[in-house]
């Protein structure tokens, strides 16, 4: 269960039910969960309700009553590998014949779920061809790593990659770590900020232009799940230089989901990058405005 919605597979039913988890009054879980509460809490073990909207959680020697309504996350730890995995693909493609116009658009996501940590691999890619204008090509790809604590602090590992034609990057590496909180979590929305040290390798197509430099991190994300079909997801990340005097960045990344039938959905988003101090004459934004159609994979 996650965003409010508890998904319970069975073996009579082609399709797994959806249950809103704010509308449950008693649960009886015989496998050992990931347990997350509102108030930061977590643990690893059983639950079963004794009463109506209260569970009692068995986390070793550990036992606590809880409202129902406290809890904000639960995982279900199995002891197959590939059972940890759940993630997206989304494809969309348009076509303008005034200008003979193709974009094509790409995006991946794929989760690996363990007790204490979220693995997640994240790929985006444009391409864009265009009569009397330059092909366009941006891809994107990270690696984030987040491991979970008490009082909804978590640590954050990151390893981020960017290509982009138009501000002609040929290739920026940037891993960095950092710790964050949830200010906000519950079963309608969640808000997190956070920070840390990043280093940037970036590459131009001009390698004689290649620099290295150090950068602060700061992040915040906000994320509105539990109103019906739609689910509205921003973060902003914003980068200022330690080792280039003046220099800022940020990365802004906002999308809006509505679900439909059959685990399909639709999605709009948009992916934005400044920077106060880009290549030569390059643009200092840039961004990419997508809509597309999309399926969940789930186990």
């Amino acid at each position: 269960m996650s965003n409010n919605i508890l998904i319970a597979e069975t073996k009579f039913s082609d399709q797994d039910f959806k249950i809103e988890f704010d509308k449950i009054i008693k649960l009886i879980l015989v496998n050992k969960y990931s347990i997350y509460l509102v108030d930061g809490s977590s643990f690893y073990g059983t639950l079963k309700s004794n009463k109506d909207n209260e569970v009692t959680i068995t986390s070793g020697d550990t036992i606590q009553n809880v409202s129902v309504s406290k809890i904000v996350s639960l995982n279900k730890i199995e002891s197959g590998f590939w059972k940890h995995f759940t993630g997206s693909f989304d494809f969309g493609y348009n076509f303008t014949k005034t200008n003979n116009s193709k974009q094509l658009t790409l995006a991946l996501q794929l989760n690996y779920i363990s007790e204490k940590w979220i693995h997640t691999v994240k790929y985006d890619q444009l391409f864009n061809v265009q009569d009397d204008v330059e092909d366009i090509e941006r891809v994107e790809w990270e690696l984030d790593t987040k491991k979970y604590y008490r009082d909804n602090w978590f640590f954050n590992s990151n390893f981020s990659f960017l290509s982009n034609t138009s501000q002609s990057i040929k290739g920026r590496f940037s891993p960095s770590f950092g710790m964050g909180n949830y200010l906000v979590r519950n079963n309608k929305l969640y808000f997190l900020a956070g920070g840390g040290l990043t280093y940037n390798i970036e590459k131009y197509f001009d390698s004689t232009t290649d620099k290295n430099s150090f950068e602060l991190v700061f992040t915040t994300q906000f994320n509105m799940f539990n109103f019906d079909d739609i689910n509205i997801n921003t973060s902003v990340s914003m980068f200022p230089s330690l080792s280039e005097k003046g220099r800022f960045r940020t990365d802004v990344d906002f999308s809006f989901k509505y679900d439909l039938p059959l685990d399909f959905y639709i999605k709009a988003s948009i992916n934005a990058n400044f920077d106060n101090q880009p290549y030569q004459d390059t643009e200092k934004l840039d961004y990419v405005f997508s809509t597309g159609f999309g399926w969940k994979l789930k186990h």
